[in-house]
């Protein structure tokens, strides 16, 4: 099979998840997609994809789908972003909800969790005027297996090291079984997580103060990406509702959106 042949597994994946894949990108789904050939007695991965192809979509594709979800994340990624978070973006969203009382924050992509429970935490360290407040963080996946690993908030020595403090490892997480560390119950009722592909309808979600959706864009396509930027916005708080993305990412030529500067970030608010 000729790599064109991968063309219509392609085209079948973005559909789907919105990725974007091309002949450059065949060594990943191979070494991605290798053991699931082998399980389902496939010769190789080119034979496996050839077969996913051929067959209606079910549970095979789901499993394929998030085999190719890129998962890398890490607590506080990007420190300049939360500092920013601090100092500046929610301090503004905060006096401006003040009467009300209410904030609502959404993670789209938020793979297995941890940009969520980062986000939990700094509320608890920086915001203690929002302990009688209705504070909601919702956060989505489109993979099951990731959400699954989110939601019990289980993680290795190793991902906690990465980006997390050792203050704020020994004040929100505990330690487990294999030299694993769990996010401590209270701060895991903070975050509602809940599967959600981003190409789909958006879900009966409140409008949102704050949406993150950080190094996401990167994978679509332009026409894609202006697809799920719709969806974003319909979920935006009108007026001032914002909306962060990845430091390498932007919004060009997009007339629903105006660009805002808080602090070093540049976030992005409805025109």
């Amino acid at each position: 099979m000729s790599d064109a042949a991968y063309l219509p597994f392609y085209k079948l994946v973005e559909q789907h998840t919105g990725i974007y894949l091309d002949t450059k990108k065949q060594y990943l789904v191979e070494s991605r997609l290798a053991g699931l050939a082998q399980e389902y007695r496939c010769a190789d991965v080119k034979e496996f994809v050839a077969m996913l192809v051929r067959m209606p979509l079910g549970p095979v594709h789901t499993r394929v789908f998030e085999a190719l979800t890129t998962h890398e994340t890490m607590f506080f990624r990007d420190r300049a972003f939360f500092d920013a978070l601090a100092q500046h973006i929610l301090p503004t969203l905060v006096n401006r909800a003040a009467e009300e009382k209410t904030l609502r924050i959404y993670c789209a992509a938020v793979s297995t969790g941890q940009e969520a429970y980062s986000l939990a935490m700094l509320l608890h360290e920086f915001f203690p005027q929002l302990g009688d407040w209705d504070v909601y963080i919702q956060a989505t996946d489109i993979s099951s297996a990731a959400l699954e690993k989110a939601r019990a908030g289980i993680y290795s020595s190793t991902e906690v090291e990465r980006g997390l403090d050792p203050a704020l490892l020994n004040k929100y997480l505990v330690k487990v079984e294999n030299q694993r560390y769990q996010i401590v119950p209270w701060l895991r009722t903070r975050v509602n997580f809940l599967q959600s592909n981003l190409l789909d309808a958006a879900p009966l979600f409140p409008k949102f103060d704050l949406i993150l959706l950080r190094n996401v864009l990167i994978y679509f396509l332009q026409h894609t990406k202006n697809a799920v930027l719709e969806q974003m916005k319909k979920q935006l708080q009108s007026p001032h509702g914002l909306l962060i993305l990845g430091s390498t990412e932007s919004i060009v030529a997009n007339a629903g959106f105006k660009s805002v500067k808080h602090g070093k970030v540049c976030c992005y608010t409805h025109a």
